[in-house]
This record gives C-alpha cells, sequence and structure tokens, in this order.
C-alpha cells in the first residue's frame, strides 16, 4: 500500500515538473520588441476655408531621410499661415512634439501634438517636430515648411534682377532702326546709326559679349531682315534680296520684294507689288510657284514678326503666324494670318488693328481649386502701333491665334516700360545660375519644345525661356536703345525632378 501512494506521488510529480517545463520553454520562445519607428506616415493641413479654400487639399512632401515635410507648390502670395492645423499620422510612437523656434526665448512655444493635435501652429516661425519612438531612446527631428510665394509665379516680371541694358552698340548711341533674329544658336541684333548698319552677334543677349560686323555689301532696310532655318535675307533700299549664312558676307539673290513678312523653314515670304498689283511671292521658289495676289485684307507691311510651330495633329508640316500690319489699302489691321507651306489663309482670331506688334511663343498657367497647375504652349502679343498711337495692350492665344484674349493683370506691360512699336522679342534659354539654384524650387509640367525655347528637364542643366525685347519705337518714331529681359515667375526655377 505504501508502495503504491509512493508511485502516486511520484506522478503526480511529474506531471508538475512537465507542467513547469512546458510553460518554461513556451516563455521563452515568447518575445517583446519594443518598436524603434519614428515614422511620419502622412501630413496635411486642416480645412479653414477663412485663411484659403481647399486648404487640406495641400500636397505634402515627406521627406523621411532629409527629415523634411513642405509643399514643394506655394500657397499664393499673402496667405496666412501664423495659425494653421495640421493633421499628422505616425506609427505607433511614444511622443511628438512640436516646437516654434521664433527666434526669441520668451516666444517660443511648444506643443504636445499626442495630447493636442487640434493646437494651432505658427508657420512663420520655424518649426520643428520632435518624433520619440516607444523605446524612449530614438528621436527623429524634421523641419516642417509651409511654402508661400514671395510672388505671383504666374506673373511676367520684367523688374530686378532682370533690369534693362543697352543695345548692343552701346549707351547713349542713337539708334535710327534696328531688328533682332534668332539664328542658329545665336541672337543677331541689326543695328543703324549714322547711316551705318552693323550687326551684332551673341549666344546671351544679356552677358554684354557680342561680335559686330559692318554691313557694306549694300545699303539695307534693316527692318527687312529675316531668318530661316539655313540662312539670313534682308532688303537693300530698292527692294532687292540679299542673302547671308553668317550676317557678315551677303550676296544678292537676284529676286526683289516690296516687303519681307517673314519665313518659313528654308523658305523667306514676302510681297511683290507686279504692276499695281501685291502678290505673294517667296524664295527660293518652289517649282512651278507663280506669285499670285493677295488678298485685299493681307498686311503687306507692318505685321508682326512671323513665328513657326508644330502642331500636336502634324508633325510633318510647321505652321508658321503672323498678327496686325497694314493692308494695300493703308489700313491697319488686327487679323491673324496663317502660312503652312502651301497657301495663306486668315485664322478666326483677331486683336485691335495695330502695325509693328510684337508676337512670340511662351507659357502661361493655371492653377484649379485642388491645385493642379496646368502649363499651355502660348502665343502672346504685346504692343503695337494703333490708330490712337503706340499701345501697351497685351493678347494671349492656347490655340495657335485662332482665338485671342485680353491677357490677365498677371502679365500687363509694367508702367516702367515705355509702350513701344516696331521692336524685336526672341526667347531665348538661359542656364539658370548657381546664385539661384538657393531660390525655392517650381514645379512645372512638361510640353514639346518650340523653336527658341529650349528647356531641359535637369536641374543642373535648366535653361530659363527668358524674353528679350530689343528697341522699339515711341509714338514719334524715336528708337528705344534698350533690351528688357522679363520670364514668368515659375519659370525662373527648375522643375522638380
Amino acid at each position: 500500500m505504501k508502495t503504491q501512494k509512493i508511485y502516486f506521488f511520484l506522478c503526480i510529480a511529474a506531471l508538475f515538473l512537465s507542467g513547469i517545463s512546458c510553460n518554461s520553454t513556451d516563455d521563452e520562445e515568447i518575445t517583446y520588441t519594443i518598436s524603434e519607428s519614428v515614422r511620419v506616415t502622412s501630413f496635411s493641413l486642416a480645412a479653414n476655408d477663412s485663411v484659403l479654400a481647399n486648404l487640406d487639399t495641400v500636397f505634402f512632401t515627406i521627406d523621411l531621410n532629409g527629415g523634411q515635410i513642405f509643399n514643394a507648390d506655394s500657397l499664393p502670395v499673402g496667405t496666412d499661415v501664423s495659425a494653421l492645423i495640421a493633421n499628422i499620422s505616425f506609427d505607433n510612437v511614444a511622443q511628438a512634439k512640436i516646437i516654434m523656434d521664433r527666434g526669441d526665448a520668451t516666444k517660443n512655444d511648444t506643443i504636445d501634438y499626442l495630447a493636442s493635435p487640434t493646437d494651432s501652429i505658427d508657420f512663420t516661425s520655424k518649426v520643428s517636430l520632435v518624433v520619440t519612438a516607444q523605446n524612449g531612446v530614438t528621436e527623429k527631428w524634421y523641419s516642417l515648411k509651409v511654402n508661400v510665394h514671395q510672388m505671383d509665379p504666374d506673373s511676367l516680371y520684367w523688374n530686378a534682377p532682370f533690369g534693362v541694358k543697352p543695345l548692343p552698340c552701346g549707351e547713349g548711341v542713337a539708334v535710327t532702326t534696328q531688328k533682332a533674329v534668332y539664328f542658329k544658336g545665336k541672337a543677331y541684333s541689326f543695328i543703324e546709326s549714322n547711316s551705318t548698319c552693323t550687326v551684332y552677334m551673341t549666344d546671351n543677349p544679356y552677358a554684354g559679349e557680342w561680335t559686330s560686323q559692318t554691313v557694306t555689301a549694300f545699303t539695307p532696310k534693316v527692318q527687312s531682315v529675316q531668318a530661316t532655318d539655313d540662312a539670313l535675307y534682308m532688303l537693300d533700299q530698292s527692294g532687292e534680296l540679299y542673302r547671308s549664312e553668317d550676317g557678315a558676307n551677303w550676296t544678292a539673290t537676284g529676286q526683289s520684294f516690296y516687303s519681307l513678312v517673314g519665313s518659313w523653314k528654308s523658305r523667306v515670304l514676302g510681297v511683290v507689288l507686279d504692276n499695281g498689283v501685291y502678290k505673294h511671292d517667296c524664295y527660293p521658289r518652289p517649282e512651278g510657284f507663280t506669285p499670285y495676289p493677295v488678298p485685299e485684307n493681307f498686311p503687306v507691311t507692318g505685321s508682326s514678326q512671323m513665328v513657326t510651330f508644330v502642331s500636336e495633329y502634324d508633325l510633318n508640316t510647321p505652321q508658321s503666324i503672323m498678327i496686325g500690319g497694314r493692308t494695300a489699302n493703308n489700313r491697319l489691321t488686327g487679323a491673324t494670318w496663317g502660312y503652312d507651306g502651301e497657301a495663306w489663309a486668315q485664322l478666326a482670331g483677331s486683336i485691335k488693328p495695330c502695325e509693328g506688334a510684337l508676337l512670340f511663343p511662351y507659357f502661361t498657367f493655371t492653377t484649379n481649386e485642388y491645385w493642379i497647375t496646368t502649363q499651355y504652349t502660348s502665343w502672346i502679343v504685346i504692343g503695337g502701333r494703333e490708330a490712337e498711337g503706340v499701345a501697351d495692350s497685351v493678347y494671349v492665344s492656347v490655340n495657335n491665334g485662332n482665338t485671342w484674349t485680353a491677357a490677365p493683370e498677371s502679365l500687363a506691360m509694367p508702367s516702367y516700360i515705355n509702350p513701344r512699336a516696331f521692336a524685336s522679342v526672341l526667347v531665348i534659354g538661359s542656364d539658370f545660375s548657381a546664385s539661384q539654384k538657393a531660390s525655392p524650387l517650381w514645379r512645372f509640367m512638361p510640353v514639346r519644345q518650340v523653336a527658341g525655347m529650349a528647356t531641359t528637364r535637369a536641374n543642373d542643366d535648366y535653361k530659363i525661356p527668358y524674353i528679350y525685347i530689343f528697341g522699339g519705337e515711341n509714338n514719334s518714331g524715336t528708337v528705344y536703345n534698350q533690351i528688357w529681359r522679363g520670364a514668368i515667375g515659375r519659370l525662373r526655377y527648375p522643375p522638380i525632378p
């Protein structure tokens, strides 16, 4: 009997020890890790229509490695960011503090974000977010920035740091007439002064590094200069057409014109006066071409420079357009005319009748209520001489001249640039300087490249598409010895890759 009791207790003890052993094994297999994560998973601003409509839709970039949280597309000029509420999400962290450094220890402030997520943040101060992981040791500092435009990004700026420079003939020189064209990657400025015509050439009109050559082969009509794909053309005082491949050496073509109105590929386009009839003509003439009468409302003089583009619907056939001018019956016109290599056609769009208007291709932008910015390849017309005198009107077309609208205030010419007619306008890309790289970045959408408007997408190679206005006449016909340079605000900075 005693033996059975001893055996029974031994079995109970074995089972008990076995249970302890199993529990011990289970405890060793279960491990608990305290999180080291300090990751911010989302960031946005709370809606506040009194500050800005759709404020909660503004996109913020979270740079976990660099410790930066910011909006790449800045808010409009004047937006009040001194008291905004932020919606911030984290991994399961122990603490998140927002520190506002106002540059004065007595005015600095700290918010315990996890405890008070609806407290407002003064983003006019230097704001930091300090996140502490659950382990109580790992810590991460983030810089919080709500960027606000310091200028309207869609405005056309001509003031500092651009300024104004004299024509390449030098300050103080009285200019009789001038014409600038863009040819083979260079700006060519033809200037008549003291009965002498000089051509100046440069890669960068604002660098002040011009080479020059006097035109002596003939007495030119400087305003007639045209650039084609492979040559420069200019009329002499009698209307004879001359050709040059470098601006310095000229040869007669044996063909004469009443006026030159533009170019298309390697062809120069003009008007001839044949027994009292104005006719379309060109050089070199295609096989079988015969000059034919111009329509009654076609401008035989005074039209804007002709600009060539490639339509997205026909990549193989360039189109050229021009606007304004004076017809054969001496009337001003505001019509837009196009040429496709075979025929001329009047487009539907028109502006107030004028001559000597500036026409150039550029970019305009719209931003919708959800902060999506759309870029348009646009055509801009500035100035010209209307019946009442020289104007500073600005028109914009986003459909290749088929309709024109008065430009918004953001594109208006400033009062310190005098209205002018018969100025030359070139759009030339200039390198983004190292000093400008310190400025805030702007984002814009890529579009089809337009001749004379080359821009690359890499920041290091980014070229700002500057607008250069050469010369121009006032109401009395005096030529301004000036070169103005401008650009739309957002194009002054490289796009974010």
